[in-house]
């Protein structure tokens, strides 16, 4: 994978978040991707920043309650919570940041403080290695948006989590009836 190699020598920890953790977690392709996703904890944006000292950086300003997702350019300012979404123009690959919350050794929901899991059960390798967000955290994202393509990943994903995994990402669910439709979609391919 191209992005191992890219982010190798970075020196903080990344991973590996969307669609493609699924499949990594999977250890198949399971759809076309449109883009490349990797998480890095928010206190780590600015290393990130310098890492790509001459590349194209924007991020999207998620406080618009509008709906619009309108790139700005990324001028070395501190990216503040709810601002989540960086991206760096790297030789023709465009890589989507997601900045992810930290409590010392646990991974924090964005959008629930409470929602929490250990670091060692949130991020997962990959027999080459690379660092993949874990498929309930992933699963947790995509119910938040319910398209197609998310309730497919969270459907393969469910095939390989454990119980213990399908537990954490229907308990994890704030929405009634997202987390039944959950689930349903979860219990139907174990």
């Amino acid at each position: 994978m191209r992005v191992k190699t890219i982010m190798d020598k970075f020196g903080y920890p990344w991973f590996v978040a969307g669609g493609w953790a699924i499949d990594l977690f999977l250890n198949r392709e399971t759809r076309e991707h449109e883009d490349i996703e990797i998480g890095i904890y928010r206190k780590n944006q600015m290393q990130l920043y310098r890492y790509f000292p001459k590349q194209k950086k924007y991020y999207v300003d998620n406080r618009s309650s509008l709906g619009k997702h309108e790139r700005h350019e990324w001028n070395k300012e501190y990216l503040r919570s709810p601002i989540y979404e960086a991206y760096v123009e790297y030789d023709g690959l465009e890589i989507e940041a997601l900045l992810n919350e930290k409590d010392e050794d646990e991974w924090v929901y964005r959008l629930n403080e409470k929602i929490r899991l250990g670091e060692e059960k949130a991020i997962l390798y990959d027999e080459r290695g690379i660092p993949y967000l874990c498929p309930e955290i992933v699963s947790l994202y995509k119910a938040t948006h319910m398209r197609d393509k998310d309730m497919l990943d969270i459907s393969n994903a469910s095939e390989k989590m454990s119980e213990s995994q399908k537990k954490w990402l229907i308990d994890s669910i704030e929405d009634e009836k997202t987390r039944e439709k959950i689930r349903t979609l979860t219990s139907a391919s174990a």
